[in-house]
């Protein structure tokens, strides 16, 4: 009898999300750490917050696609959500303030979709 537990790995991905009200946010994110193979069909969770524009930013959270086998061996996962509305009024070390006077202030509540596939997975441990 094998104990065979597959690789633990992450992925990344970037993406912009869609326009809306004439802007858009930079995501930029890692899964979190799960064990799979190409062929297992398992998913990774994540979250995070988008880039600030106008004076916000957007919580996003998710779980991704199952994984999609790579002629190499290797997977990938699909990623697409909706980022949760600009309701957040933390300063975020100051960055808030300064992006609304760089580029102005969007206030009107809001969401923007996103989608795309993340990297290959990497940090696996070796054997």
């Amino acid at each position: 009898m094998s104990s065979y537990v597959p690789p633990a790995h992450v992925h990344f991905f970037k993406a912009m999300t869609s326009m809306t009200l004439d802007h858009n946010h930079l995501l930029r994110l890692y899964t979190f750490n799960v064990n799979g193979t190409a062929y297992d069909g398992h998913v990774h969770q994540y979250q995070g917050i988008t880039g600030i524009r106008y004076g916000h930013y957007h919580n996003y959270f998710g779980t991704t696609g199952p994984a999609i086998p790579l002629q190499n061996g290797t997977h990938i996962h699909f990623l697409e959500g909706i980022v949760e509305l600009n309701a957040y009024n933390t300063s975020r070390g100051g960055a808030l303030v300064s992006s609304a006077q760089k580029t102005g202030l969007i206030s009107e509540l809001h969401q923007h979709t996103y989608s795309g596939y993340s990297t290959a997975g990497f940090g696996y441990e070796p054997w």
